[in-house]
């Protein structure tokens, strides 16, 4: 009779134990189904072929000053992680429609670090002679830089800024900015230093409704930090781009500060107006390192460094014909740091 007892004494722990990890692996999994469940909300679109790093770039037809950039060696650090962030001007299937806006997000782990790096559209590039076939006739191989999106999608973008500004990157995440106006309001909107002339547009901009901006801080809710961003009359294309960086960083910022429920219904808001080549997998993985990214540095920087002095009239466009190993190192410094 004694030995039964102790028997049974001896097997409670087995069973507490394994009621335990029957929960763990309930919950582990529970959070895996409703991870992929938030990850299947975006618009999966695989790229049609890999992106490789080029060769043979001596061989291209191009101006010295272009060619003097591309000798410079590509940085391809597995340290760092490079997506291409691209804000189109259309939801049209029938089109890729203009890149509006095209930065590259690189994530520095080592340093602890994102970077983000805006890419003027009417930069003059070297494009890579392979745009879609309904888009064959208009190909140019010479000309801005929003122009290989047109032509070629994501997939000409990426390889066109490879190319150009000697970074590897094969991700993309494109998205209309007015994906970002659900976001920003479950975020409860975004804190905007605005300039007097920022205000006063924004207070005679229908989609920002009865306002009062003036200058200094002010909270724009989703319409109104989508009506900046967007502003492009009170100055120039560096001030808009500028405008554009604020916004994203602000959305950061706030969702870093976010509680988990909050931060979840932003996340849930933003995915079905993304598309992207990045897998579930990855997607899972940065969101899982979400909380770690909480912690790294944020900081920005716009290209050309020249601004003005670079502009030139092409083909009666106004490109900007940039001092390519100048801007090539300032990338790849920043980046690495």
């Amino acid at each position: 009779m004694v030995a039964r007892h102790s028997s049974k004494r001896r097997r409670w722990p087995l069973i507490a134990f394994g009621v335990v990890l029957g929960l763990l692996l309930a919950v582990v999994l529970l959070g895996y189904v409703y991870l992929r469940s938030i990850v299947g909300l975006r618009d999966y679109e695989p790229i049609d072929d890999p992106i490789p790093i080029e060769t043979g770039l001596e061989q291209l037809d191009v101006p010295d000053h272009m060619r003097h950039g591309m000798q410079v060696p590509l940085v391809d650090d597995k340290g760092l992680t490079n997506i291409l962030i691209i804000g189109t001007d259309t939801r049209d299937p029938e089109s890729h429609g203009r890149a509006d806006a095209i930065m590259l997000l690189t994530i520095n782990d080592k340093t602890k670090s994102l970077h983000l790096s805006s890419l003027m559209r009417g930069i003059y590039v070297s494009i890579p002679n392979d745009p879609d076939p309904a888009f064959r006739d208009f190909y140019v191989p010479l000309f801005m830089l929003n122009a290989a999106h047109t032509w070629g999608g994501p997939r000409l973008l990426l390889k066109t800024v490879q190319r150009n500004f000697r970074v590897h990157v094969t991700r993309y995440m494109q998205t209309d900015f007015g994906g970002f106006q659900t976001a920003i309001d479950r975020v409860g909107g975004v804190d905007i230093v605005l300039t007097e002339a920022e205000a006063k547009i924004l207070n005679s901009h229908k989609e920002a409704g009865q306002a009062d901006f003036k200058v200094g801080k002010a909270l724009l809710n989703g319409k109104q930090a989508l009506a900046y961003a967007r502003i492009r009359k009170i100055d120039s294309d560096f001030n808009r781009m500028g405008r554009q960086r604020k916004v994203i960083l602000a959305l950061f910022d706030k969702m870093k500060s976010s509680d988990l429920t909050r931060l979840n219904d932003s996340v849930k808001a933003l995915m079905p107006c993304v598309k992207t080549n990045l897998t579930d997998q990855e997607m899972m993985q940065f969101i899982l390192k979400a909380p770690q990214y909480k912690g790294y540095s944020f900081d920005q920087l716009s290209l050309p460094l020249e601004t003005y002095e670079a502009m030139k009239y092409i083909y009666d466009l106004e490109m900007y014909d940039i001092d390519w190993v100048k801007n090539i190192n300032a990338l790849h410094t920043f980046m690495e740091s």
